[in-house]
């Protein structure tokens, strides 16, 4: 700590920080978002944050003493970065803020769009910090051979199934606790998945199309099953976006058949995400397709109330399965992250404050709450990181299989446009897996022009 706190030295504002004046206030302003309870230490640890930068310059005799107007809401995301869409469109320093905290997608769109700045120059003032970080995750910041953002979490996308109902509908205990050692194995798929759906329907366990739910929304999540239909969705080489037509087909067929098997309602996308939560962590709900780890904290708040013992014993996780016998798993992890824009004067002293954000107690605090993963190494070894048996879990079963969505700037409207123009329709019947699959082609060709590879 007093290490990394020495670098505050090195910055240009260092000059005269000792000097005996009257104290001068920086103010840092900071952009975080989530759910309520949860993620509100994205905010937390940004204040922690500077409390402990303060104590040090207090030490030092130093003549600065920095604020910070850190916000968090809980709005949608779509609205949370519409408003901060606008306000960076605006170009007035006074109107944006130093730190933004948002998804690693968005990294693509602000560097082009001159937003944000790189931060490698930065990142190698701390390599005792930076190199303590999982390096997968450097990946999810990288664009066009800089790093633009530093992962503030991480989680990992899987399927949930209800174990009772499991139980109840004739599974033994044995093959229930089994699931996710075969899934990892490559030996339950998605048939797999579908089977123990239709087992459920059948034993009356569940209602008619309440077997197998999945989230009523666009996102990454979308992207891992392009991934275990064997897809990719960029290429390196050139930069640009692929749709992998074979794959894509195969992911619209795969949700006609949840329909058509009565499984899954087909106006899923109506359905609300507290409806979604309440059925599943209720028990009415036998398999949640497309949940995240940070359900599992949000079912243990309001309005679900969920303990964890409860949780614990009634419900499973496992990566997405693969496609086909001897295939691997995906889990497709969508890193948020701190950016650093170019409107702040205080472009270095963001970074700090970031830094220290970034600490092993306050971000592990902030993944146990939220029901996110480490970033760091150190973390793993971290005596309450090591002790959440669900955490720990979590880490062992996805991280070997974790995915990112492509940091392009067209990423958003890629996993918009497959579910609005594709598994949505699909799902209501309006189109045929093959004619959406034109369809969304056309959409894509029509929005990316050259800058989308199609794959046949």
């Amino acid at each position: 700590m007093r290490k990394l706190l020495l670098g505050l030295l090195i910055f240009g504002l260092a000059a005269g920080l000792v000097a005996a004046q009257e104290i001068k206030v920086i103010t840092i302003k900071a952009w975080t978002v989530g759910p309520d309870d949860p993620s509100i230490t994205r905010k937390l640890n940004l204040e922690a944050a500077v409390e402990r930068l303060n104590k040090y310059l207090e030490v030092i005799g130093a003549n600065v003493r920095v604020e910070i107007e850190a916000t968090f809401v809980t709005t949608s995301w779509s609205d949370y970065k519409r408003a901060n869409l606008l306000a960076l469109q605006s170009g007035d320093p006074a109107k944006i803020a130093d730190i933004i905290v948002t998804g690693h997608e968005d990294i693509g769109p602000y560097a082009e769009a001159g937003y944000i700045v790189p931060l490698d120059d930065f990142i190698a003032k701390y390599p005792e910090v930076y190199e303590d970080f999982f390096s997968a995750l450097w990946e999810s910041c990288t664009y066009k051979g800089k790093i633009w953002g530093i992962p503030q979490d991480t989680e990992a996308r899987m399927f949930y199934y209800r174990k009772d109902l499991l139980k109840a509908a004739g599974y033994s205990e044995e093959f229930i606790e089994s699931i996710p050692a075969k899934v990892v194995a490559g030996e339950f798929t998605l048939d797999d998945l579908v089977a123990l759906g239709q087992k459920l329907l059948e034993a009356g366990v569940v209602d008619e199309t309440m077997a197998i739910w999945h989230r009523p929304t666009p996102g990454t999540d979308w992207f891992q099953f392009i991934y275990t239909f064997g897809g990719e969705l960029f290429d390196p080489e050139t930069g640009k976006l692929v749709v992998d037509k074979s794959a894509t087909l195969a992911l619209f067929r795969f949700m006609k058949k949840l329909v058509d098997l009565k499984l899954t309602p087909s106006a899923m996308s109506q359905i609300s995400w507290p409806e979604i939560h309440t059925n599943f962590s209720g028990g009415k709900v036998g398999i949640n397709l497309t949940g995240g780890s940070w359900n599992f904290a949000e079912w243990q708040h309001a309005p679900y109330n969920k303990s964890f013992d409860y949780l614990w014993e009634n419900i499973g996780f496992a990566p997405i399965p693969a496609a086909e016998k001897g295939g691997k798993p995906v889990s497709v992890s969508h890193p948020l992250v701190h950016v650093i824009t170019a409107a702040s004067q205080h472009k270095e002293l963001a970074f700090l404050i970031v830094t220290l954000a970034s600490a092993v107690d306050l971000n592990t605090r902030h993944a146990l709450q939220s029901g996110h993963l480490a970033i760091r190494r150190s973390q793993l070894s971290f005596a309450p990181y090591a002790a959440d048996i669900f955490a720990k879990t979590v880490s062992e079963l996805c991280a070997p299989f974790a995915r990112f969505s492509p940091n392009h700037p067209k990423a958003p409207f890629y996993w918009e446009t497959l579910f609005r123009d594709g598994i949505v329709p699909v799902e209501v019947g309006a189109l045929s897996p093959e004619d959406a699959l034109e369809h969304f082609v056309k959409r894509m060709q029509t929005e990316l022009g050259d800058e989308v590879i199609i794959r046949e």
